[in-house]
């Protein structure tokens, strides 16, 4: 008897994506989700409204996903309205 595959659906910028395994890395979801090369920051939310407005994701960190989990993929060179000559 064979074991199924298990897919899961997870939410990226709001986008549904499935997933076939539970275990991924940051990197590995980033990929998934169609976002290439490392300028990408991931954030993991605690729910689609979340206000804390997400917990960072490595790209090497190992995620548990479950079915209805909420990430959002955002530039990772964001400087907050500050140019780099700026900050000090």
């Amino acid at each position: 008897m064979s074991a199924k595959t298990k897919h899961l659906e997870v939410f990226v910028n709001r986008k549904k994506i499935e997933v076939d395994s539970e275990h991924v890395t940051g990197g590995e979801l980033l990929q998934i989700a169609g976002f290439e090369g490392n300028e990408w920051d991931l954030l993991q939310l605690q729910g689609e409204g979340d206000p804390s407005g997400g917990t960072l994701v490595g790209g090497d960190e190992e995620l548990d996903l479950k079915n209805g989990e909420h990430f959002r993929v955002i530039p990772g060179n964001r400087t907050f309205g500050h140019s780099r000559d700026e900050q000090r």
